[in-house]
């Protein structure tokens, strides 16, 4: 007798965690950086330090779940695992899984904080240096193709001052400034995080163009004068008040016919979609004080009661959604 459709289905919902700790291990051992070229399992077992069982078999589980490959008896890199779990692969996206390694841990108390509706209590209130730098060089890892296709879905040439807030590695702005010329940009975030946006805005070349302000965007003014503001995925840290007043304060010193730009994983107004968006709320649930993800419909009476007007939603990819506004 064959198990269900039902049976296999939840079979493979369940057993994800198993997947992604097999890859978690290998990335944060440097696995795949030893297996650039064919190697057996006892070889990397002495280079890492680690048993030849247990070495063996993380690695039959990594040909199992598909990013690596086998023969003779020895390992190598998969395709996936080539073009990006290696440092220089074209689509590097170490960082990016490196945090989400870094969350398994709160997704282990998903119960709690279901239960209590707030975040659970860290042992640390702040991310380490390491942790840090794996959350900000993760939003470059993912921010690079959206960041094209950003530039795909608007044109924004008749813009000369962004305001990048929340900017991170700062990776949408340097991708704007490439594009338009002519554009400069203040990029602001957190002191802690600006170095790590300093280091990527000098490897583009940008920095002439580029000024860095430190500050908390939850309460701090902004300095006036720009036309265009970026708020690329950060309504979804906060809750419902901060963001109305953030919207406010981007009003008020935005130059007359400037445009907003929110870009987050908005869902329908019936909260029954995008499927990822509804799955990042937990997110939010674990790791922020009052952060969610919102509806089309919150963010448009958000921007109205500030006085932008002229809204309009765009898809951009499966996850994310533009509302884009002018102010009079």
């Amino acid at each position: 007798m064959q198990p269900s459709e039902h049976v296999t289905y939840l079979d493979g919902l369940t057993s994800g965690y198993q997947r992604a700790q097999v890859v978690f291990t290998a990335l944060r051992a440097g696995v795949f950086e030893h297996l650039k070229h064919p190697i057996p399992a006892e070889a990397l077992a002495h280079a890492l330090g680690w048993s030849p069982r247990g070495t063996r078999m993380l690695l039959d589980a990594l040909l199992a779940v598909g990013v690596v490959s086998k023969h003779n008896g020895q390992y190598r890199n998969g395709p996936v695992a080539e073009q990006c779990l290696i440092a220089g692969a074209p689509e590097d996206q170490r960082h990016i899984l490196l945090h989400k390694a870094n969350g398994y841990e709160r997704w282990a108390r998903l119960e709690e904080a279901v239960r209590t509706g707030t975040a659970p209590p860290r042992a640390q209130p702040q991310r380490s240096p390491e942790e840090l730098r794996a959350f900000i060089c993760g939003m470059a890892d993912i921010a690079r193709i959206s960041a094209q296709q950003l530039l795909a879905a608007v044109d924004l040439s008749g813009h000369r001052f962004l305001l990048d807030l929340g900017t991170g590695p700062g990776t949408y702005a340097v991708t704007l400034l490439q594009r338009y010329p002519r554009m400069r940009a203040l990029l602001f975030d957190l002191p802690e995080v600006l170095p790590i946006t300093r280091e990527q805005v000098h490897k583009a070349d940008l920095a002439p163009r580029v000024e860095f302000v430190a500050g908390d965007m939850t309460r701090d003014e902004f300095p006036p004068g720009y036309d265009l503001v970026l708020l690329s995925n950060i309504i979804h840290s906060f809750g419902p008040v901060v963001n109305r007043d953030l919207v406010r304060r981007c009003f008020t010193g935005m130059a007359s016919g400037g445009r907003l730009i929110i870009k987050d994983f908005l869902v329908d107004p019936q909260r029954s979609g995008p499927p990822f968006s509804l799955m990042f709320a937990l997110q939010m649930l674990l790791n922020t004080d009052g952060g969610d993800v919102y509806s089309t419909a919150d963010v448009e009476a958000w921007t109205n009661a500030a006085g932008f007007v002229e809204g309009e939603f765009r898809d951009l990819t499966e996850q994310t959604r533009l509302w884009i506004v002018r102010k009079p």
